[in-house]
């Protein structure tokens, strides 16, 4: 399993302007990859691609936040299809409040 040095994720940061790294693992396939958040451009191509099918929406995802590590994550269907929810960790965003006035 790749794991990255604190220097690696630090560098990504520095690298992507970013302040999370977010890691996805299998134990089973012992295999670890890397990834951040899409920007808002990203998001937008994201979406207008691949409106017909969240697959393809969850591969270009990860295609294009992949950051380093075991590209099996990407590759082998058993893990990918285990993603699932776990990938909405690269969708969560600040929460704002919303006030009446």
């Amino acid at each position: 399993m790749f794991t990255a040095t604190q220097e690696q994720i630090d560098a990504w940061k520095s690298e992507h302007q970013i302040n999370e790294v977010i890691a996805l693992s299998s134990k089973k396939h012992d295999k670890r990859a890397y990834f951040r958040k899409p920007n808002r451009k990203e998001m937008e191509f994201l979406s207008a691609g691949t409106k017909s099918s969240g697959l393809k929406f969850n591969a270009s995802l990860l295609k294009t936040c992949y950051l380093g590590g075991d590209k099996e994550i990407e590759t082998n269907d058993d893990i990918f299809m285990g993603i699932g929810e776990q990938i909405m960790s690269l969708l969560t965003f600040d929460v704002v409040e919303v006030e009446k006035l």
